[in-house]
């Protein structure tokens, strides 16, 4: 179940614009933490409540630690904690700010690496066992003087911290993690008005706070020749409250605007790819087959060269796969209240492995199709379908400390180095067919509700357009 919480702990891994970050981060969570590129659609405009900040302004008394120059103007960010666990970050300046029509874009490094990590591409720090998860991700907004004043509001903060990272003043924050598992459960703010930016950095629970505080003291920023107008860049307000962000998730429609096809059946879908002139196009007459379904304990149907690392470690001592311990957890208001943890069970995970065949029905060789395959829980009850929701009577969400968390595809055949994330067919020629292999591990609780969904955007948690267009594949067992 996707929570604001969540949101706060997960970056997308190609943090250079925000505003596809903001879209991004419902369909990674949980992250698809695998890795996988997810074909975006375009939202409606909508205001996500849970994000608006305080319309009021913060004042602070700060000392001179807090303060950095920029040419003959005095900036400070700063925070102020609301109740227990809200924290209040403001960006206040005793002149105007002006920018320039035209920046250039920038390149973030630090001096301080943490002994083991390194750099996963030119935003990420990773260890390189798990470079989808934790470690560092860096990111930029652009600081307007629109900025000024607005209030930024984080809940579920546990420890925060109002300092300078070696010239630059900032904040560092810590929220609620109740578990180990990668996320992003620290956050820094870094004011770099220099460079017309905020920097924030997105931390992940494998990095103790030293090594954090050492890699923000110790990094650099320096201008790159690309330049860009700066009308067109996403600005700090922008991040505190959204324009552009989700339109409301369908989560139960009526049973007869729902395909549900049997394994098997042939399903109409739009690929996207590039034609032979290297033009992205999306192409309308693809159709995708799910031949085959099957369920082990085991990881033996996978290829043993393309297996995560994450699921290796996910197997016992007799090679099957291991309990997944369940915390069913209370919210709490982030503000006076944590989540907390009222109940624990352990269940049996299994590994859901399907076999798709894809065949390109134009009369255009497809190149670097991109393919995506996840995994919806429905419920049919009352002549309607429902997205399965794990919450019930004294709880609001489920978590497990395994590897049966997203619904999103972690294991796929077909890769190669294009994309972000590598779930490409390399070439598909007209009348040409492909079959690849898709797996999930699930917890064996909701083998009974599963269905595959092959429309190509990747949604696991409501009823878009393309769902409903292209319908599902019932493959509960």
């Amino acid at each position: 179940m996707m929570r604001l919480e969540d949101i706060k702990k997960d970056m997308p891994k190609t943090p250079e614009f925000i505003h596809q970050m903001i879209c991004e981060e419902v369909n990674k969570q949980l992250q698809n933490d695998s890795g996988t590129a997810i074909l975006q659609r375009k939202r409606k405009k909508y205001k996500w409540s849970s994000m608006r900040v305080a319309a009021a302004v913060v004042a602070a008394l700060l000392g001179v630690s807090t303060i950095a120059y920029a040419g003959s103007g005095l900036y400070r960010m700063y925070l102020e904690k609301q109740g227990r666990y809200r924290v209040d970050t403001g960006i206040s300046a005793d002149s105007d700010y002006a920018l320039p029509e035209k920046i250039h874009d920038i390149k973030i490094e630090t001096a301080y690496i943490p002994e083991g990590m390194e750099w996963v591409d030119e935003h990420r720090l990773a260890y390189p066992e798990t470079p989808n998860l934790g470690g560092f991700s860096f990111s930029s907004v652009l600081l307007d003087s629109d900025d000024f004043g607005k209030i930024l509001t984080d809940t579920g903060v546990v420890e925060s911290e109002e300092r300078t990272f070696g010239s630059r003043t900032g904040v560092y924050l810590q929220y609620q993690d109740l578990e180990q598992d990668g996320s992003f459960n620290q956050r820094i703010y870094l004011l770099c008005p220099e460079e017309y930016r905020v920097v924030i950095l997105y931390i992940g629970d494998d990095v103790q706070k030293e090594d954090a505080m050492k890699v923000a003291e110790n990094l650099s920023i320096s201008e790159t020749d690309a330049v860009m107008e700066t009308k067109d860049l996403y600005t700090w307000s922008n991040f505190i409250e959204p324009e552009m962000g989700w339109s409301e998730s369908v989560t139960e429609i009526q049973q007869k605007d729902l395909q549900i096809f049997e394994v098997g059946d042939t399903l109409k879908i739009t690929g996207t790819g590039e034609d032979e002139a290297g033009e992205y196009l999306s192409f309308d007459d693809i159709s995708v087959t799910a031949d085959s379904v099957q369920v082990a304990d085991d990881l033996s149907l996978l290829d043993e060269n393309l297996i995560p690392e994450e699921w290796k470690e996910a197997i016992g001592e007799d090679g099957k796969l291991v309990q997944n311990t369940l915390s069913y957890i209370r919210s709490g208001d982030g503000v006076e209240t944590l989540d907390e943890v009222v109940k624990m069970e352990s269940v049996q995970q299994k590994l859901v492995y399907v076999t798709v065949t894809y065949q390109n029905n134009t009369d255009t060789a497809i190149n670097h199709m991109l393919y995506i395959g996840s995994l919806m829980r429905l419920k049919q009850e009352n002549g309607k379908y429902q997205i399965y929701s794990h919450s019930g009577e004294g709880y609001d969400y489920i978590r497990g400390d395994s590897v049966a968390r997203a619904m999103e595809m972690t294991y796929f055949s077909q890769k190669e180095a294009y994309g972000n994330g590598g779930n490409y067919i390399s070439s598909l020629k007209p009348g040409e067919r492909v079959q690849v292999a898709m797996a999930w591990i699930v917890n064996e609780s909701d083998l009974g509700n599963i269905y595959l969904n092959l429309c190509g955007s990747g949604e696991s948690l409501e009823f878009s357009e393309d769902v409903l267009r292209t319908g599902v594949v019932d493959i509960r067992q």
